[in-house]
């Protein structure tokens, strides 16, 4: 980007000057052939005109601030922002051509990436440029350059001054898809989470029923039925889903943690993102809406955090975390409290078959990890127990 405009503003400087040189050719053309007189003044008026015209630009340079503004700064995927460049200057003298470059990310994008103004007077002008939001996570938009041409459209000068750290910052709310409960998923990391709870399966058993003998009520299981109670030790004898008659304690043993490395963010790059993240939201609001509690870690600059998501507001604790994330260099891959749980692993990764190398680190560390990760960025199977997720959130696993 920025090669290409210094090359568009040298040739449109040659253009310009070929094109006042042609002007005093024709001058000289007119003072030999036709009027000696008319001719030379012809020429002095161009000079003077140039020299005026470069003066009284090069008076205005100094006094000219560019600011950016938008009208949020935080949004939702799909949303349309307004992005406001004002030009001002504190001189009378009048102002040419003012040109403002923008610059987005890819997680934006815009309807052009150039605004035109000009300043009369110590009044202010405005120009918008329309934006959209195409990526969650945190988004950037600012002045990249910023050119003021003289009055006769020949030369034209770079304003360093003007946009020094004009960036703003926007944070992209990812969606929290709402998806049918996937049974085979959630009878997977229930049957996990139960099999790293030993000490409470064996306690529950030993709870009364309503008969007073030791153990749980049980029935078929109907349609509709809470997940969160199926009995899978005897579904699993009988070979039919029962139902436990009493409440169950809430599950703990689901632990996951986003596997999202740094590395330059094209547009495939933040796809797989997007729909790695969306997945990881819209399988969290299932568990929780089966009544199931799920501890999360999360990379942020650098260091893991944890969260415990038990309702639907922890679930957007997380989402504007996500909004405003940016991924950085990470020390630890792995966070050392998952390794020492002793429990089951799940995790959601960003990595591509052309760049595999953070879920291989993973699964090196912890060889029976759970990988959950977007079909179509085509991650070959690194692993024994790998589920892949389609642009509609179904998740499937691979064989």
């Amino acid at each position: 980007m920025k090669d290409e405009t210094v090359k568009e503003n040298f040739l449109q400087n040659i253009k310009a000057f070929l094109a006042y040189m042609g002007c005093i050719l024709m001058s000289l053309a007119i003072m030999y052939y036709l009027n000696g007189t008319f001719g030379i003044l012809l020429m002095v008026s161009l000079g003077c005109a140039l020299v005026i015209s470069a003066g009284m630009t090069l008076a205005v340079i100094h006094s000219v601030q560019i600011d950016i503004a938008v009208d949020k700064t935080s949004a939702s995927k799909g949303d349309n922002l307004v992005c406001t460049v004002s030009s001002r200057k504190n001189i009378i003298i009048p102002a040419p051509i003012i040109e403002v470059y923008i610059s987005c990310c890819e997680r934006l994008s815009a309807e052009k990436n150039i605004c035109q103004m000009s300043l009369a007077g110590k009044e202010p002008n405005t120009a918008e440029i329309n934006l959209k939001t195409k990526y969650s996570g945190c988004a950037s938009v600012g002045i990249s350059y910023a050119y003021i041409s003289d009055y006769l459209g020949i030369f034209r000068f770079r304003l360093k001054k003007a946009v020094m750290n004009k960036t703003l910052k926007i944070s992209v709310y990812p969606d929290i898809p709402d998806v049918p409960v996937q049974t085979d998923f959630l009878r997977s990391s229930i049957i996990f989470s139960v099999n790293d709870n030993d000490d409470d399966e064996e306690s529950n058993e030993q709870a009364l029923s309503q008969t007073g003998i030791p153990g749980y009520d049980h029935r078929e299981y109907h349609p509709g039925d809470p997940l969160k109670r199926i009995n899978w030790k005897i579904s699993s004898k009988r070979d039919i889903y029962m139902i436990r008659l009493d409440e169950l304690p809430v599950t703990k043993g689901q632990v996951f943690f986003l596997d999202m490395p740094k590395k330059n963010e094209d547009e495939s790059t933040l796809s797989v993102r997007d729909h790695v993240t969306e997945a990881m939201l819209a399988i969290f609001n299932m568990l929780v809406h089966e009544g199931l509690e799920t501890t999360f870690f999360l990379s942020e600059k650098g260091s893991w955090n944890k969260f415990s998501i038990r309702t639907g507001l922890d679930i957007e604790a997380v989402q504007q975390r996500l909004a405003f994330y940016e991924p950085a260099e990470m020390k630890d891959p792995v966070p050392h409290e998952i390794i020492n749980m002793n429990k089951t692993i799940f995790c959601f990764t960003t990595s591509t078959g052309q760049d595999p190398s953070s879920a291989e680190q993973i699964v090196s560390e912890i060889p029976n990890v759970i990988l959950i990760y977007y079909k179509y960025a085509k991650l070959s199977k690194i692993t024994s127990e790998m589920w892949s997720v389609s642009k509609n959130f179904e998740l499937k696993k691979e064989k």
